[in-house]
C-alpha cells in the first residue's frame, strides 16, 4: 500500500458523499469517487477533483469488475452509493432492490475480497420508520415502512454479518 491512505467512496458525487470526500482529504487521505452520477453532481467534487487528491471512476457499485479495481490498494470503504429517494423506491422497489441491495452486497464482496481493513456503511432513519421518539437512536427497533427503509436495513445486517464472517 502507498505512504498515503487510499480510500473509497461510493456515492461519494452526492451532497453528503462530496462533504466526506472534502473532509477526508482534508485528513491528508487519498480519495477515489465511485458514482454514476444519477444523483450526484461533478461540480460537488470539483474542488477535490482539481486538487489531484480525489480521482473519480464513473460507474455502477453493480459493476463487479470496475468494483474490484476501485478496491484494489484501499485502506477504507465508505459506502454511500444508494437509490435514495422513497417515492422512487415505491415507484421502482425492484430497481431499488439491485442497487441498494446487491449493489451494497458486491461492494462488500470487492473490499473483501481487495483486503479492505475497514468497510462503513451508510444507513437512514428510515430503518425506524414512523416511530416517533425523537432523537432516533440504534437501539431502537427497525420498523421500515418503504422498500427504500427495508433495502438499508439488509445493508446493516450484511454489513454486520461480514464484520461477524470476514472480520
Amino acid at each position: 500500500m502507498s505512504e498515503t491512505p487510499r480510500i473509497l467512496v461510493t456515492g461519494g458525487a452526492g451532497f453528503i458523499g462530496s462533504h466526506l470526500v472534502k473532509e477526508l482529504i482534508a485528513r491528508d487521505y487519498r480519495v477515489t469517487v465511485l458514482d454514476d452520477l444519477s444523483t450526484g453532481s461533478l461540480d460537488n467534487i470539483r474542488e477535490p477533483l482539481d486538487s489531484g487528491r480525489a480521482e473519480l471512476v464513473r460507474g455502477s457499485i453493480n459493476d463487479v469488475d470496475q468494483l474490484a479495481r476501485c478496491c484494489r490498494d484501499v485502506r477504507y470503504v465508505f459506502h454511500l452509493a444508494a437509490i435514495s429517494r422513497v417515492p422512487q423506491s415505491i415507484a421502482d422497489p425492484v430497481t431499488t432492490h439491485e442497487v441498494n441491495i446487491n449493489g451494497t452486497l458486491k461492494v462488500l464482496l470487492a473490499a473483501r475480497d481487495g483486503g479492505v481493513a475497514k468497510f462503513i456503511y451508510a444507513s437512514s432513519s428510515s430503518v425506524y420508520g414512523e416511530n416517533p421518539e425523537l432523537p432516533q437512536h440504534e437501539d431502537m427497533v427497525p420498523q421500515p415502512v418503504s422498500p427504500y427503509a427495508v433495502s438499508k436495513l439488509v445493508g446493516e445486517h450484511y454489513a454486520n454479518v461480514f464484520r461477524s464472517i470476514y472480520g
